[in-house]
């Protein structure tokens, strides 16, 4: 039988999903370090994929700071500032990461 085995176990895996889907909301609205490109001015600005954020004080291009990674293990996403060591997964323990890939991008290969 592929049911719960008891009755709060469904409710405990509901409880996880809205968890999760908690935490991915927070993830979009994030609020992270930027540094300006001429003015090396530093603010914290929401994180968007698509585009950078526009300095205040001479309208150029801010770069974040700290780096999103994934965990190779169980695939949560974390946040690190740049030229950081020794970061382990605080979900799995697992110490490999790698950059999450842009969301809807993908590889065009030919077949020769």
């Amino acid at each position: 039988m592929n049911g719960p085995a008891e009755p709060g176990e469904a409710e405990d895996r509901l409880k996880k999903a809205r968890q999760v889907a908690g935490s991915m909301s927070t993830e979009a609205a994030r609020l992270v370090l930027h540094k300006c490109r001429s003015c090396n001015r530093t603010d914290r600005r929401a994180w968007t994929p698509a585009e950078l954020p526009k300095c205040t004080h001479c309208e150029s291009t801010m770069d974040p700071l700290e780096i999103r990674y994934k965990c190779l293990r169980c695939g949560h996403l974390t946040w690190t500032e740049a030229g950081t060591a020794g970061k382990s997964c605080h979900k799995c323990g697992y110490r490999i990461f790698v950059k999450p890939r842009k969301e809807g991008r993908h590889k065009t290969l030919k077949a020769e």
